[in-house]
């Protein structure tokens, strides 16, 4: 038998009590007892938890401090909306609100009596402001007692006390002294109770009614259910998404517990754009989100350029791929799944060959502009027959066709496919026909020199079997692209346009993966592992001067959704995601980047910025907040999800994560 079930044995023999009272102390032969049963009762004293309860004239201790209960006695005349948070959601306060119905033939009663007295006033006082507000109390008044007696008003009872509790007595004194200060301040009358503390204690557990049958007890002070309801102090907004982290508190105070990657009638993707200056905090968020998808087991691949990420990276053993071909390189004619079927469970293996030669193309119109019209025709004829001179595509094989002879070309070794320098010999030994244009000639010359430059100046990067392998079971890869940032500028977005496609490739492969799991059962929804492609300083590669690369973006958001994988996007300014002066065709495909993006965060930004925020984001922030992203301090963020679910944050990174976050805040 247990020490609890020996004790409620003992102490109940002959009472109608079930389980002991524990505020009672045990005498002598309750004691004598234990010690028959075999209990070391020094042993116990010593060992037991430290708890129960001592009431003493101005307040009552507890194991780990003291409590000195306020109550609440005078009322404002004009309460504000949530008037009733002032006085219960205060720093190291508990508050009870008892709330009773009051007898209405009671409270006329009063009224009556209470207007009898100010029309005395309003004529006997001597001052002319004492008969002014004699005169205004009873209108007042007046207007209470017909909104009893004809529209239906319910006066209420309330009975307000916060219990202030502090380790030290000299700490509860200071606390409560400036507590009654401030609740002064805003016109409320609040005093410290005397010789009631067990009934103070009580009254956490008890209601009016029960409460009121303790001596001494006090009545309610009545108020209009109409000033009650409008005081309402539980009104904090907060977030708390199942599988979130904790990032923060909103400006009510209440918890902000995120995941990105919750979907719901309101978010209804995972796709996030940031939004601020320098300083304000986007590496500290980004690196708080990439740590959380992490821990919960999910992928995170991006770009690296200013060493930012190193520590983290570091942290979490993850992988660093340089782009500029000093470590491995990345064979650009490596075809890589970028399409699958409806379904999402197979690769789409021409749509992901179209894309390819679609992808190859482009890379060579950023590094070289003049791929452009006619001479970007001939290269892809030249680079789709190139592919089935090689055999990897049937030579029935047709762009247009509705069906094709079916092959496959995707997730093949790195030695499967050709390289740069096999191209260049393919198109070299292109004899064309007899009466050949001099134009087409001279076009086959351009392609064959762009090619040779690429091989003889840029080999290391673009010419050769891919040697970055076995990046597929890497959860957390990040690009890094300041070796290559020096380079031509087509060089740069060519190798950034690769690296993207790699990405793209991961979180399809991955994607149909968990996608196949959980449709056969062997996995749950909501232990599916998420992709996160995440690129900090964004607008290096969404930008009205890389606009094919834009699409490729855009379509990357829109193919994800399926495959549980999203796009995390930070630059410090949308004009230089979206600039005003773009185009009108390139503007509509920026814009796509920006609205593709449904959760949205805004730090601190430059006021000339606003009324380009509030053209991208129409309704969805409202004019209070818009105005608010200016005055923002470090680690303040308005995060929407659109719909108007917006919150109001500051972020707060833990020490930890502070130190870890260094290279970037």
């Amino acid at each position: 038998m247990s020490v609890l079930q020996t004790v409620n044995r003992v102490l109940t023999q002959g009472t109608k009590q079930s389980v002991v009272n524990p505020l009672e102390q045990l005498n002598e032969y309750q004691l004598s007892v234990l010690e028959k049963e075999g209990y070391d009762l020094e042993f116990l004293e010593a060992i037991q938890p430290r708890g129960g309860v001592q009431f003493l004239e101005n307040g009552y201790m507890t194991a780990d401090g003291h409590v000195r209960t306020l109550k609440v006695y005078g009322y404002a005349k004009d309460a504000d909306l949530f008037w009733l948070a002032y006085l219960m959601n205060n720093q190291d306060t508990v508050a009870t609100l008892d709330i009773a119905t009051a007898e209405k033939d009671e409270v006329i009663n009063k009224i009556n009596t209470k207007l009898n007295e100010l029309e005395d006033r309003s004529v006997s006082e001597r001052k002319a402001t004492d008969r002014n507000d004699s005169v205004h109390d009873y209108r007042e008044l007046a207007e209470y007692a017909a909104n009893l007696t004809k529209n239906g008003e319910i006066a209420k009872k309330i009975l307000l006390q916060i219990h202030v509790y502090a380790p030290t007595l000299e700490k509860l004194d200071e606390r409560c002294d400036e507590l009654m200060k401030d609740i002064k301040g805003t016109g409320y009358k609040v005093y410290p109770r005397m010789f009631q503390s067990k009934y103070d204690y009580q009254s956490l557990f008890t209601s009016f009614s029960q409460q009121s049958h303790n001596p001494n007890f006090q009545r309610g002070h009545t108020l209009p259910s109409l000033v009650l309801g409008k005081g309402i102090p539980l009104h904090h907004q907060a977030l708390k998404d199942p599988q979130g982290a904790e990032y923060g508190y909103t400006k009510t105070g209440g918890t902000f517990i995120w995941d990105v990657v919750q979907l719901n009638s309101t978010r209804l993707s995972s796709n996030l754009v940031m939004f601020g200056t320098m300083g304000a905090g986007k590496s500290t968020i980004l690196k708080m989100i990439a740590e959380n998808m992490l821990a919960a087991g999910n992928y995170v691949w991006g770009f690296e350029k200013a060493k930012d990420f190193l520590p983290l990276i570091r942290s979490r053993d993850g992988r660093i791929v340089r782009l500029d071909g000093s470590e491995g390189m990345i064979n650009p004619l490596e075809v890589f799944a970028t399409k699958t079927d409806d379904s999402g469970l197979q690769v789409n293996e021409k749509g992901s060959f179209i894309s390819h030669l679609d992808k190859v193309t482009h890379q060579l119109s950023l590094i070289n502009p003049e791929l452009k019209g006619t001479l970007r025709s001939d290269f892809r004829i030249y680079l789709r027959h190139f592919y089935i001179r090689k055999g990897l595509i049937p030579k029935s094989f047709k762009e247009e066709a509705v069906t094709s002879e079916p092959f496959k070309i995707t997730g093949l070794s790195p030695e499967a496919y050709p390289t740069l320098s096999e191209l260049w010999a393919f198109i070299k030994s292109i004899k064309l026909a007899k009466g050949t244009t001099p134009a087409k000639l001279a076009r086959k010359e351009q392609l064959e020199t762009m090619i040779q430059e690429l091989c003889e100046t840029y080999g290391d990067m673009f010419d050769g079997h891919s040697t970055i392998t076995n990046l597929s079971n890497e959860p957390f890869v990040f690009f890094d692209i300041e070796s290559i940032d020096g380079l031509d500028r087509g060089v740069f977005q060519a190798q950034l346009y690769m690296a993207m496609t790699l990405i793209w490739n991961q979180a399809l492969i991955e994607g149909r993966r968990q996608k196949y799991l959980y449709e056969n059962g062997q996995l749950k929804e909501e232990d599916m592992r998420q992709f996160c492609a995440l690129i900090d300083e964004c607008h290096n590669v969404v930008n009205a001067h890389n606009i094919e690369t834009v699409e490729y973006m855009t379509n990357f958001q829109r193919e994800m959704r399926k495959v549980k994988a999203l796009t995390l996007l930070a630059t410090q300014s949308p004009q230089e995601m979206v600039p005003e002066n773009a185009n009108h065709e390139h503007l509509d495909q920026l814009k796509k980047v920006f609205e593709l993006s449904t959760q949205k965060i805004f730090l601190k930004m430059d006021d000339s910025q606003l009324q380009h925020i509030k053209n991208l984001v129409g309704m969805s922030l409202t004019q209070s907040e818009l105005q608010s992203i200016t005055s923002q301090k470090k680690g303040e963020a308005i995060i929407t999800f659109g719909d108007r679910e917006t919150y109001r944050v500051h972020i707060t990174p833990n020490q930890r994560q502070l130190k870890l976050f260094s290279g970037g805040k």
